[in-house]
């Protein structure tokens, strides 16, 4: 009793798998330049009922706008020049148009024109748009501004479709930025000729507000090149931060002191405070600010340290010590690091031996 019921499954799976629809498989859109040639990949089913149908005889046609329109390609009128380079017994019907001109913009519907019964023009069509000039190609990320981290390794691509794989582009990239890929050819899902390059760099602060492009250009038909670009935007911790003193040099005493920090960050450095060192290795905050405004007297001598916020903030330094009498001398920074550099430092060896104070 088994025997049979098993037999009857396999029979069963082996029919729901048989083909009972018309279904086509080709681009949905293709850009074309006017005056180039134009490759439809095109792949085609039909219920199974009509498989004895198809033979030699069978003519392969295309027509405009509708499925009933008018006949573009067949071996009796054809508005257009062209052929069938595909193998209909196989089920495929690419097709080449050559010289496609530019008033020929409209959607293309294959059709099968054979003896009865298969006749039939598949609802699924393909809409070809014709450009006097070359459609620039793509750039993957597909944003005009890219914002990245310092650091982050990129890899930029550029893609343009060859809808007339006779005629092939040249594919450039300015700058050109660490490795590159050689621009090669690659296939996508509905058969289209693809013309791919990367390029693969890590993001530097120099690279920040960078106008990086690709561009196309075609030798035949003298087109102009082309080109699609994106900016880099690299964000980056606060860096090269810098004291600055004014006056510089010797003041008398009572003299009026400002220091100043500077600082290259991206987005700009929110808040910059300033400290002084206790003596101790210690720091004091003194100031929320940019500047800092001081009177040279006593009281003030000593190591002043700015730091800049964003991320981790680096910190630059600036020493107020007394010469002689009466005289202060302002020391611009001579380095700059973070702060765990700053703590962990033997101050001992780098920060000024200062003078006993005489008494007023």
């Amino acid at each position: 009793m088994s025997g049979p019921k098993v037999l009857v499954v396999i029979i069963w799976i082996l029919r729901g798998a048989a083909s009972n629809t018309w279904e086509i498989k080709m681009p949905q859109k293709i850009d074309v330049i006017s005056g180039f040639c134009v490759q439809i990949p095109c792949q085609f089913e039909f219920p199974d009922t009509f498989k004895k149908s198809l033979n030699k005889s069978v003519e392969a046609m295309w027509k405009k706008r509708s499925t009933y329109g008018a006949n573009v390609l067949s071996s009796e009128f054809s508005l257009l020049k062209g052929n069938v380079i595909g193998n209909i017994l196989n089920k495929n019907c690419t097709t080449v148009f050559h010289n496609f001109p530019a008033e020929f913009s409209d959607i293309y519907f294959f059709r099968l024109q054979g003896p009865e019964p298969l006749i039939y023009t598949f609802t699924d069509g393909v809409n070809i748009t014709v450009h006097k000039d070359v459609p620039p190609p793509i750039l993957n990320p597909h944003v005009q501004v890219l914002e990245v981290l310092e650091g982050t390794k990129l890899t930029l691509t550029c893609s343009t479709v060859i809808s007339c794989p006779s005629i092939q582009p040249l594919m450039h990239w300015n700058p050109q930025l660490g490795e590159q890929l050689t621009p090669a050819l690659q296939e996508d899902e509905f058969g289209q000729t693809l013309l791919v390059s990367s390029q693969m760099f890590n993001a530097t602060p120099l690279n920040d507000r960078l106008k990086v492009s690709c561009s196309l250009l075609y030798s035949q038909g003298a087109k102009r090149p082309v080109e699609t670009s994106i900016i880099l935007r690299v964000l980056y911790a606060p860096k090269n931060t810098i004291a600055l003193v004014s006056p510089s040099g010797p003041v008398s005493e009572g003299s009026v002191v400002i220091l100043s920090c500077h600082s290259d960050a991206n987005p700009a450095v929110r808040r910059y405070e300033w400290y002084k060192d206790s003596g101790s290795g210690k720091l004091e905050l003194q100031n929320q600010g940019q500047t800092l405004t001081m009177t040279a007297r006593s009281n003030v001598q000593g190591l002043y340290v700015c730091k800049g916020f964003e991320s981790m903030p680096p910190l630059t330094y600036a020493t107020l010590r007394k010469t002689s009498d009466s005289v202060y001398n302002v020391i611009q920074t001579r380095g700059s690091g973070t702060e765990e550099d700053y703590e962990n430092r033997n101050l001992s060896k780098h920060k000024p031996k200062l003078e006993p104070w005489p008494r007023s």
